[in-house]
């Protein structure tokens, strides 16, 4: 007799013995469970406890209000830097992705002045096409020589706010006196 055959029959005639497997493999998929939470479990603790950071909620551009809210995340996720106080409102300093941990290097209070480098000074430059955003790297030239790499920090109707190293100043001036400031876009 065929083995398939003569396990039907051994069941048909003694049901408890199929019930007896089942609660088997439904006891062996338990244990197996458990274990793989007790697994879990113990990796969530290695992890550390959970602290609260403050994280974007959407992306934020350089010179942008950041908006942001409050999460629990594992102490070993936790960045150098994480702010502690509400950055709600703050300018970003620079572009913050959505989800991503606010760090006081991410953060200007300061608005506009926040965002110019420790020992830059930032000078106001005519521009009649509104093409430069916040954060954007730029060299700044007169007539025939380049002056200094900068930063945009800020952006008006008519002009852009241009951080420049201090000791490019002195040009800087000379050439906004002259009308003879040019700004171009770098990677």
């Amino acid at each position: 007799m065929h083995i398939l055959a003569r396990v039907r029959s051994i069941v048909a005639r003694h049901p408890w013995m199929y019930w007896l497997a089942v609660a088997m493999l439904a006891a062996i998929v338990a244990i197996g469970v458990v274990h793989g939470m007790a697994r879990v479990d113990a990796a969530r603790r290695s992890w550390g406890t959970p602290h609260t950071v403050w994280t974007a909620t959407g992306e934020v551009d350089p010179g942008q209000p950041i908006a942001a809210e409050r999460r629990d995340v594992p102490a070993a996720v936790v960045p150098v830097g994480a702010v502690d106080a509400s950055p709600v409102g703050a300018i970003a300093t620079q572009h913050i992705t959505a989800g991503e941990i606010v760090t006081t290097a991410d953060v200007a209070l300061d608005g506009a002045a926040g965002l110019i480098p420790d020992g830059w000074v930032a000078f106001a430059v005519p521009q009649a096409i509104a093409h430069f955003s916040v954060g954007a790297h730029v060299n700044v030239y007169t007539s025939d020589r380049l002056i200094s790499d900068g930063v945009i920090v800020d952006v008006g109707d008519s002009d852009a706010m241009v951080a420049i190293t201090a000791d490019a100043a002195p040009a800087m001036a000379s050439a906004l006196q002259a009308d003879a400031v040019t700004i171009a876009l770098t990677p």
